[in-house]
């Protein structure tokens, strides 16, 4: 019952585009042939020669779609998130809201910890996780009040500015309030934003997945099912009955010329032309007329 947990669980709360792609190719390559099975009007050589075809074809691209993507965000995801981070660091680094320690975590994220808490989080509702080692959760725990310190210098000027505005008011000192609530809420607005490390990866595997099926369904997948279909199908293309164009023209009855007789040739002329004229053949239909 583990694995089948686990693959209901992954199912769940797995909300990748893999995931739905490939059950809709599972459901085309279960669905698709029933229908062609059932189709009165169709002769059994083009049956079998649609179901193997499309069994065939969803098959691949069930295949792709889960292994390609699936290898995609296993190692595109964590190097992402560090150049995600460092490319943070560098905006950061003209604000003075970190400390140059904080600037070098995170100029030097640890793409490996990163990877591990990513999927700690994803399969935080499988039966078999396993717990995360203490170093990999006290090091997202520091990222995170790295991200909650730079998230809060925004909102915290801010805040002070309208208190500051507020109090003015009641002062009847406006001007002398004016200059600071510009100076702190131009702070507010060039502060990056920037994302906790669980939010990162689950947002970058989530568009990985979806940049991975749009290029596969796009411009792998078609050539893939071409190359391997064409050749294998050739066996099993329902074959044209050769007789049947053959046979309109096997009946196609040739005029021949009337031959005149040196006696009464004027009147053998004349049957002639009338016969002629009065029965022919249509070359198109095989038919006398």
């Amino acid at each position: 019952m583990g694995k089948i947990d686990n693959i209901l669980t992954t199912l769940g709360t797995n909300n990748s585009s893999q995931i739905a792609t490939a059950v809709l190719a599972g459901f085309k390559m279960f669905f698709l042939p029933l229908a062609t099975a059932t189709d009165k009007t169709a002769s059994p050589e083009q049956k079998t020669y649609t179901i193997l075809r499309d069994i065939i074809m969803e098959a691949l691209a069930l295949v792709t779609y889960i292994g390609v993507t699936g290898q995609v965000q296993k190692h595109a995801t964590a190097p992402i998130c560090k150049a995600y981070y460092k490319d943070k660091a560098k905006k950061l680094a003209k604000t003075g809201l970190l400390t140059q320690e904080e600037l070098d975590i995170l100029s030097n994220v640890d793409s490996k910890k990163i990877k591990m808490a990513g999927e700690d989080y994803l399969n935080r509702l499988s039966p078999n996780r396993k717990e995360l080692p203490k170093e990999v959760s006290q090091y997202i725990e520091k990222l995170n009040g790295i991200v909650e310190k730079v998230e809060g210098s925004g909102e915290k000027p801010l805040k002070q500015t309208l208190e500051t505005f507020v109090s003015g008011l009641k002062n009847s000192k406006p001007a002398e309030v004016v200059k600071p609530i510009a100076k702190e809420t131009g702070k507010a607005a060039k502060n990056p934003e920037i994302l906790k490390p669980l939010k990162v990866f689950h947002n970058t595997r989530i568009a990985l997945s979806q940049l991975s099926v749009w290029v596969l369904a796009v411009a792998i997948i078609p050539p893939i099912c071409n190359a391997v279909i064409a050749p294998l199908m050739k066996k099993f293309s329902p074959k044209t009955d050769s007789n049947a164009v053959k046979k309109p023209m096997e009946q196609q009855t040739l005029i021949s010329k009337p031959t005149l007789q040196s006696n009464n040739a004027v009147v053998k002329k004349n049957e002639a032309v009338a016969s002629f004229r009065g029965c022919y053949t249509n070359y198109s239909t095989g038919m006398r007329v």
